[in-house]
């Protein structure tokens, strides 16, 4: 048993982006298993068309999805008043100016092969532990 496994998340909401069916799918299992709201998307136009995505405080978005880049959606998200925290997911070095920008708005960014126990341990600490109130509009 884990201390995230401990923890309540009832509630918090996580937006999973995803192309590939057969990941986004286990990923979003394991997230409702440890009782996150989950809402998962296989494109990032889905996530960026749905106005409910902006009410959850962590997105998971691989960098280079096949719709776009992960940075382009971050960027549109938050120019719609999202205000949360990302999580990338590469499979590369991220180059200096990716993790400069990461590093700028409190994002992630993890190796796409990382398994179950450091995402959640990423998810957790990009949640406000004021997730309660939490809301697009702060």
């Amino acid at each position: 048993m884990t201390d995230q496994s401990i923890q309540s998340h009832d509630g918090i909401g996580v937006s999973l982006v995803d192309g590939d069916p057969a990941i986004r799918r286990a990923r979003q299992i394991m997230l409702l298993s440890e009782r996150y709201d989950v809402r998962s998307y296989a494109t990032s136009a889905a996530l960026l068309a749905d106005p409910r995505s902006r009410d959850f405080p962590c997105i998971i978005v691989d960098i280079e999805s096949a719709d776009g880049s992960g940075m382009e959606t971050l960027r549109a998200m938050r120019a719609s008043g999202w205000r949360g925290k990302a999580i990338l997911l590469d499979g590369s070095v991220p180059p200096p100016a990716l993790i400069h920008a990461a590093e700028r708005h409190g994002d992630r960014i993890l190796d796409r092969t990382t398994g179950d126990g450091p995402l959640l341990t990423a998810i957790a600490a990009s949640i406000d532990r004021g997730w309660s109130g939490w809301n697009a509009d702060g």
